[in-house]
């Protein structure tokens, strides 16, 4: 018995082979695309990932029309990849210094991992509409997160200050703050982690 007559006889779908090594292709050039912002290649060509991906222009074409679409869908597959990081399991609850540790801790992963992604998402914002309102969503979802972990300590602010504090809080730990103490100011990650736990320890917990 054949096994696709088999994979029918048991109900399941049978897989197509050529969807499955559509999908592969698929992710080895996607994967090569990340590579290069990782290199600070920003806006790779098709013929670019052609050659680093060992996979033919004709075949590249025909699931990309332009290098936007390919920049485009690198960004999508490493915000997948990294979207277990961004997790918080006991959001919101527990000390403060429980909830700092998680809240460090977890954005310096995130930025370790997806740092190449975020600046190519930026370097791309104006051009390509698209990676723009990822980007929005991005920034607003880690905004989210930060007033979601530190609800205790902001609702005990006043209106103006509790305002402040998160202005202040989210510019801190968005990616590009932390991309501007790691590649700029060229602080180590131990010396990153100590910024800001030492500057939400003071926006927030000024007493503790």
């Amino acid at each position: 018995m054949t096994e696709t007559a088999t994979t029918q006889q048991s109900g399941e779908t049978p897989i197509d082979g050529r969807v499955a090594r559509r999908q592969r292709n698929l992710d080895a050039v996607l994967d090569v695309v990340l590579e290069m912002f990782a290199e600070d290649m920003m806006f790779p060509s098709i013929e670019q990932a052609s050659k680093r991906s060992g996979l033919s222009l004709r075949s590249l074409y025909r699931y990309f029309a332009d290098p936007g679409e390919l920049v485009e869908a690198a960004i999508k597959r490493s915000q997948a990849q990294a979207a277990e990081l961004t997790h918080l399991a006991q959001i919101g609850q527990g000390p403060f210094a429980e909830r700092l540790d998680d809240f460090v801790s977890m954005r310096l992963r995130l930025y370790e991992t997806s740092g190449p992604m975020f600046r190519a998402t930026i370097h791309n914002a104006a051009n390509h509409p698209r990676v723009r309102d990822e980007l929005h969503e991005n920034r607003r979802l880690l905004r989210e997160q930060f007033e979601l972990q530190f609800g205790p300590e902001l609702s005990a602010l006043p209106a103006r200050a509790r305002s402040a504090a998160v202005e202040a809080g989210n510019v801190l730990t968005q990616i590009d703050a932390l991309d501007l103490l790691r590649r700029v100011r060229n602080l180590t990650m131990a010396e990153t982690d100590a910024v800001l736990r030492d500057a939400l320890t003071a926006l927030l917990a000024p007493s503790s």
